[in-house]
């Protein structure tokens, strides 16, 4: 008799495990793309490195098993990082501008809102990906359900739709004369799930738009003085809160709240409380990077600090696969 009762409940948690296991899996293959500046130290936080990727990527090993494949998008020329372990080559492409911008007179190019135009032409590429930056990371098993319905439409973050206006500042001259989309104000700072074919008919139904953008090759700070000379509301190059309109509008997005204990903001002045991650790690942190350092030294003394809990709270045996 207790033979039986075993073999039913050995039966049940293996349905179980089954069940829990497919909806961990996904349906159809989604792939992550990081937009990288490259191996530099720098006072400077847009252009600096910190080894952020490589934690970052760890914890997307360690949370996010299965994605399928990841590719970096980095400024020229492509060059693998220093720490890159030989055996990623099997789960990571490196690739730089020169793949993804189709026509080269938008080369070279620092501005981030340029870069993240192109994404969709990134070789190989599946249909469904999530856009990471490197200061992104993952503190807990996801789904792929919180990037993506099962029938494949995008999940967005709702805070990011909660204040869509015209982009053009009311009663202002309007400089601009070309279609404009939708504006959503400054989107939470999280990965972004999104779909090829979505951004390819977002940048034709406004070209000009995207010209605009592409043709803007440096970015001062967080590039507001181009939407102030051109009487544009804040963040006007800014490519996710509008694709995120244009998917919804589209019926090709659903938007789902995301609590604000699943997301961590560290700056420098409260980085002790990344000690909290071993005990009560958020679903998505950022370690965002400042200028606030008096030099190379201090910031470095910083990021020394950063990466040996990092180091400890993403384990490396588990990436070396």
């Amino acid at each position: 008799m207790y033979k039986y009762i075993i073999l039913i409940v050995f039966f049940i948690y293996y349905l179980i495990i089954k069940l829990y296991n497919k909806k961990k899996s996904s349906p159809f293959p989604i792939d992550v793309v990081y937009t990288w500046a490259g191996e530099k130290q720098s006072i400077n936080d847009r252009l600096s490195n910190n080894d952020e990727l490589k934690y970052s990527l760890r914890s997307i090993f360690q949370y996010m098993p299965w994605i399928n494949h990841i590719y970096i998008l980095m400024n020229p020329p492509k060059k693998k990082p220093s720490w890159f372990n030989e055996k990623y080559k099997k789960k990571i492409t490196i690739i730089d501008h020169y793949d993804t911008y189709f026509d080269k007179q938008y080369l070279p190019t620092t501005n981030s809102h340029s870069i993240e135009t192109t994404l969709h032409n990134i070789p190989n590429l599946s249909e469904h990906f999530i856009y990471f930056n490197d200061d992104f990371f993952i503190g807990k098993p996801l789904s792929y359900l919180d990037f993506f319905t099962p029938d494949g439409k995008i999940v967005y973050c709702e805070n990011n739709l909660n204040n869509c206006k015209n982009l053009q500042i009311k009663n202002k001259e309007k400089k601009i004369n070309f279609k404009l989309p939708i504006h959503c104000g400054l989107s939470y700072h999280l990965p972004f799930p999104n779909k090829k074919n979505i951004i390819k008919k977002f940048n034709n139904t406004y070209p000009d738009y995207i010209h605009w953008i592409r043709s803007i090759k440096k970015r001062k700070n967080d590039g507001n003085d181009i939407c102030s000379i051109n009487n544009l509301k804040d963040w006007c190059q800014q490519q996710h809160s509008p694709i995120m309109k244009y998917a919804k509008d589209n019926d090709n997005a659903v938007s789902k709240k995301i609590l604000d204990s699943d997301i961590k903001f560290y700056y420098n002045g409260n980085i002790n409380e990344l000690q909290n991650l071993y005990s009560n790690p958020p679903k998505f942190f950022c370690i965002n990077d400042t200028d606030n350092f008096k030099n190379l030294d201090d910031k470095n003394k910083y990021y020394n600090f950063v990466n040996n809990i990092l180091e400890k709270f993403y384990k490396k045996h588990l990436f070396e696969y």
